[in-house]
Formats: structure tokens, C-alpha cells, sequence
């Protein structure tokens, strides 16, 4: 079953107090509460708090007793006499599911809205950083660019042409060649310190206070970012998902996963394999249509896979290092030209990674209402409010996906698998 989705995809735990409460006698699911089934369980969706959780088909059984006025004291029991579970599993599975409702906010009294806009990668000193940047000055570029990212035309005016060296290794392949009306300006300003040896930059858009660099190693990631989260916002879509995306023709597959799973990897490796390539790290599905457009931003590669991915990338040992926020060293690769998709794809099938040494290559069928309920881990933003019309025609897309559980230790082996089950 789902947890709390959250912008890192991580999982919200419940506090003891309101564990406490949720197992309380009178506990109930909120009034607005509507179930909705797939495959073998159930969808729980609530209009006001936004949630959305997927049940496997025990959480269903218990959903459905609570919509019913079941006190929860009674729940393990039912479980026993109606599913012929055994007491002790009962009574476990009736906490967890209690737990994952009320993480959710889907009991009565419950709060929760899900992100609606897109926001930078997470920062703790971000918001200190902006506020202890000097206030935005006009002044004469010494060189400036133009790119673009989905439908976003953004103009880059840098202070110093090392600011754009090393911000074009990130993004360059973004470059317009032909200037156009931007929707963004962004800015970079400087500060040579240090008898002339350092420069720190700082950046902004349309005069906000965006971040700040120490050394130009830092600033590729923060005008990647600021490109990224003005573009995807800009863009009319349902679901945000942190996801690789490939594909070959008019269909493609999405590779949902957290940090660390070896999504990058298996993104770069798919891509080098002769798939099309969409994006690293952001599947939009559009709304409506549930297309997923081409998001082609370089693939991020951390200092621990860059071994491993020279196989595939000779090169990249030769890309400058730069430094994220979250202090990860990592060399970008731009996606060869030929490779990059121009149109929106329609998802066939969804394979869920993760990386882990010595384990056995493995493909996985999974239920669509646990596919249902990782994906929405991976959720990083609903860019409208969902009513029942459009979680039905969440439910119908996913009803058409096939969806699979991937866990490798080989690139090579799981590069095969997702190639003879997604485009045979």
C-alpha cells in the first residue's frame, strides 16, 4: 500500500499519538472518501485532503469495513471469521493499514494536500542562501544564450564567460540556436574575491534571488534546476513523476524510482542501447491525453557510478565535475542529438528499478494497484486539484500499463529485460 507522498518521494510515519488515535475505537475513514477498484484492490481517494492510496486486497478488505462503520477494534476479528486470516497477521495488518489512512490524511479529522507546483530539488540552506544574496543590480553582460526546455524559451545572461562554460556543460544541449521571446530571464551576476584567484556567482530570475555559488563547480546544478522547475510548470500537466523515461516509436516506459536505485544508470544504458531518450529524471504525464513529452535534461551521473557508466560513455571522465546542493559530486552527459524523442509517447509499460550488488537480475510482474501506489511515491507534484472524473481516468490509464517490479545487479541483464518485455 502507498505512503505519504511527499517532493523526495519518501515515506511520512506516523506519530505516536496519532497512532494511537488512529487505532481508537470511533476511527473512521473521512466522509469523502471514495473507493475506486483495480485489478484485485482498491483505490482510496479523497477529493479534499488530495490523497490517493493504493490497497492491496487485505488493505481493501479493512477500507471497506471502515466505510462501513466497522469499529476499528473489530477489525482484526473480521478479518479472522470473513478472510480466514490468522490473528496475529490480522491484527498487524489491521495497524498498518490504519497507519498508511492516516499518514494519508483519509481518516476523519485528517489533513493533507498533495504538492501542486513543482519546486527545486530539496535545499535546507536554500531559503538561507536567498535571503543573504545581495538584492538583484542590473548589469552589462559580457555574454548571454538562449534555450529551451519543453515549451519554455529562457534567455541566460552571464557576467563572465566561465559562468556559461561550465553552465553549457549541463544544459548547453538545450542551446537555441535562434534567439526567441523568453519566459525566463535569468541572470548571473559575480563577485571576484580572493585577489582576483575566486569568483562567486550569483543567480537570478526576472530579479528573484534564486542561489548561490562559492565556485563555479556549483552553479551548473542551480541554473539546471531554475530551468527545469520554471519549464515543467509552465507545461500543462497531470502528474509529475520522478522517473527515466525511453522509448522506441510512439510508445515508451517510465522507470520510476528514489535516489540511489540505479535509475540514471539504467536510463543511460537504455538510451545507449539504441531507445529513444526522453528524460533522466522527469516523466510528465499530460493531461488528457496521459502522453509523456520529451524532458531531455543531461544525465546526472554521482561519483559512484561514474566507473560504470564509461562503459557506455567513454567520456564522461572527461566532463567537469560539478557539486549539488545535497554536496553529491556529479558529471552531467548530455544525451547524443539522434537519440532525443521530439514528441509525446504514449506509456506501455512501467518498470520500477532498483540497484543491488550480487543480487540475481530479476523481472517481476506486479498488481497494478501496488504499481499504482509506488508510483505515486514517486509523485512529485499534481500540477491541477484531482476530482473522481480524473482519478477514473488515472485508474484507466494505469489499467492499460504493464507493470513490473526490476531489481539487477547487472546493467547489461536488465538493459535485456527491459527490452525484450517492452519492445520485443
Amino acid at each position: 500500500m502507498n505512503q505519504d507522498i511527499t517532493r523526495d518521494g519518501s515515506s511520512g510515519r506516523v506519530g505516536e499519538k496519532a497512532h494511537d488515535d488512529a487505532l481508537g475505537r470511533g476511527n473512521m475513514l473521512r466522509p469523502d472518501v471514495s473507493l475506486f477498484p483495480l485489478d484485485d484492490g482498491l483505490v482510496a481517494f479523497s477529493e479534499a485532503s488530495q490523497s490517493l492510496v493504493g490497497l492491496n486486497a487485505t488493505a481493501a478488505f479493512i477500507a471497506r469495513k471502515l466505510q462501513m462503520g466497522t469499529p476499528t477494534a473489530e477489525l482484526a476479528e473480521a478479518l479472522v471469521c470473513e478472510q480466514r486470516a490468522a490473528a496475529d497477521d490480522a491484527q498487524r495488518w489491521v495497524q498498518e493499514t490504519i497507519e498508511a489512512l492516516a499518514s494519508q490524511g483519509l481518516l476523519r479529522d485528517g489533513s493533507r494536500a498533495a504538492p501542486a507546483m513543482v519546486q527545486a530539488p530539496a535545499d535546507i540552506n536554500r531559503s538561507v542562501m536567498q535571503q543573504r544574496m545581495p538584492p538583484y543590480v542590473p548589469f552589462e553582460a559580457v555574454v548571454e544564450a538562449h534555450y529551451r526546455l519543453l515549451n519554455s524559451h529562457v534567455l541566460i545572461r552571464y557576467a563572465h564567460r566561465a559562468q556559461m562554460r561550465m553552465v553549457d556543460c549541463v544544459i548547453g544541449h538545450l542551446k537555441l540556436a535562434e534567439p526567441a521571446a523568453p519566459a525566463l530571464v535569468i541572470d548571473i551576476a559575480n563577485r571576484i574575491w580572493d585577489c582576483g584567484t575566486q569568483m562567486t556567482s550569483y543567480v537570478y530570475c526576472d530579479g528573484r534571488p534564486e542561489g548561490e555559488a562559492n565556485r563555479l563547480s556549483h552553479l551548473g546544478p542551480i541554473v539546471k534546476g531554475a530551468l527545469w522547475v520554471a519549464s515543467v510548470n509552465a507545461h500543462d500537466f497531470l502528474l509529475d513523476l520522478h522517473a527515466g523515461v525511453v522509448g522506441q516509436g510512439d510508445r515508451c516506459v517510465l522507470l520510476p524510482a528514489a535516489s540511489g536505485s540505479g535509475k540514471s544508470s539504467l536510463t543511460a544504458a537504455l538510451a545507449h542501447s539504441g531507445l529513444g531518450y526522453y528524460s533522466d529524471e522527469v516523466a510528465l504525464v499530460e493531461r488528457g491525453s496521459f502522453l509523456v513529452p520529451p524532458v531531455p535534461l543531461a544525465v546526472c551521473i554521482k561519483s559512484t557510478g561514474w566507473e560504470l557508466m564509461s562503459r557506455y560513455y567513454p567520456h564522461v571522465m572527461d566532463m567537469p565535475m560539478h557539486r549539488r546542493a545535497d554536496r553529491k559530486q556529479v558529471r552531467y552527459v548530455p544525451p547524443p542529438p539522434e537519440a532525443v524523442r521530439q514528441k509525446p509517447a504514449r506509456v506501455s509499460h512501467i518498470f520500477f528499478p532498483l540497484y543491488i550488488k550480487d543480487e540475481p537480475t530479476r523481472l517481476t510482474r506486479m498488481g497494478r494497484c501496488d504499481a499504482l501506489a509506488r508510483l505515486m511515491d514517486q509523485c512529485l507534484a499534481f500540477r491541477m486539484r484531482l476530482d473522481q472524473g480524473e482519478i477514473q481516468e488515472l485508474l484507466r490509464w494505469i489499467g492499460g500499463i504493464d507493470c513490473y517490479a526490476l531489481t539487477f545487479s547487472s546493467l547489461d541483464e536488465a538493459v535485456a529485460l527491459v527490452r525484450s518485455t517492452a519492445f520485443p
